[in-house]
């Protein structure tokens, strides 16, 4: 497994992308590199890298080639990945869908660079705008709004625990050529005397034309809270850059375990939606439309693998997870956050008691 660990060329500390400078930062030596400047550094390693996947590559293809049973066990043993730390030495596990980390021994950042190239290379990335610590802020002012959440939900441990990981998502844009007829009603009312009287004029709608459908998406990971994941969108995608490892250091990363396949007639069945709806709302000025008849055929079809940015931070109360997610571009939050029985049983128990007293001085004013 080839390993990556981005130094900085002054003094060989860690580097990691900072989202407030949109530069790679060194914490030590206080020094800022800009993307370009950082690939030309690393080109001749990311050379060595590539060579040795084509040696995995090969090995892959050989174990492949042995009989079912072995293939099977093989794939049962990999589900948990092992790799040596290039800082430190230390041995870390990690899952099969990691690409990035940081080792949980030394904190370095660590680039799993096997994991992300060939056909799993992303076609581009948008890298994180928001800060570790503005993402803590946001979740810190969400907390002083709940006040019956455990007692060290919101504690310096449970924040250091905040983690930025760059998760994949299929984007996919279209063009295509669609038919559509439709029904369209007009209903004019209008009064003689004491008599209302009704008139409905129905109309037979065709429309035909090109359209085009751009940044319909899909997760590309399935082990992931979807709906955490889905309420932190959108994304500017107009800041979308394309993919290099260098902006994966200092954040975690996922690789995508879903395939164009496995979600291609989700995807035609929102794009023809979303034809629809297009033509739909070319029929304006009718009381009413009903769609007969759609058909479309695609044209020109794009399919971008995307990394996302988000600030996750999870926690397990009663033997269940929270998850906490804000949108590392955006700034955008979502979160299931946790109600502590205890404090909702003392606000009760003070209700009752309140309530006991004031039926009490009640009692007394009635005699």
């Amino acid at each position: 497994m080839a390993t990556v660990n981005y130094k900085c060329p002054n003094c060989a500390a860690p580097l990691k992308f900072n989202p407030d400078k949109q530069l790679f930062s060194c914490e030590y030596c206080l020094s800022d590199f800009t993307e370009q400047k950082i690939q030309e550094i690393y080109a001749e390693r990311e050379a060595k890298t590539s060579k040795q996947e084509e040696v995995e590559q090969k090995a892959q293809n050989k174990k492949q080639a042995q009989p079912a049973n072995d293939t099977a066990h093989q794939e049962k043993e990999e589900e948990a990945v092992v790799y040596n730390c290039p800082s430190c030495g230390a041995v870390v596990m990690t899952t099969a869908s990691t690409a990035a980390t940081t080792c949980f021994y030394c904190q370095n950042p660590v680039v799993l660079g096997g994991r992300l190239s060939g056909n799993y290379k992303p076609d581009r990335v948008i890298p994180f705008a928001l800060s570790k610590e503005k993402a803590v802020e946001k979740f810190l002012n969400m907390c002083k709004k709940k006040k019956f959440l455990p007692k060290n939900f919101a504690s310096a441990n449970q924040v250091e625990k905040m983690t930025g990981v760059y998760f994949p998502y299929w984007y996919i844009d279209e063009q295509k050529q669609a038919n559509m007829s439709a029904k369209g009603n007009k209903i004019r009312t209008w009064r003689v005397g004491n008599k209302r009287y009704t008139e409905t004029s129905v109309y037979r709608l065709e429309r035909s034309g090109d359209l085009v459908i751009k940044n319909v998406f899909e997760r590309a990971l399935k082990s992931q809270d979807r709906d955490m994941l889905q309420c932190v969108h959108p994304f500017d995608l107009t800041q979308a850059k394309p993919f290099a490892m260098s902006y994966l250091s200092g954040f975690q990363a996922e690789k995508r375990d879903i395939e164009k396949a496995e979600i291609n007639e989700a995807v035609q069945q929102k794009m023809s939606e979303y034809g629809k709806q297009l033509l739909k709302n070319t029929m304006s000025g009718y009381t009413g439309v009903v769609v007969q008849n759609y058909d479309d055929t695609t044209e020109l079809e794009s399919w971008n693998y995307t990394l996302l940015p988000v600030w996750v931070v999870t926690y397990k109360y009663k033997d269940k997870i929270y998850p906490f997610a804000i949108n590392g571009q955006t700034g955008k939050t979502f979160g299931m956050l946790p109600t502590s029985k205890g404090k909702l049983a003392i606000l009760a128990a003070i209700i009752a008691v309140v309530i006991f007293i004031l039926g009490t001085i009640g009692g007394y004013f009635l005699l």
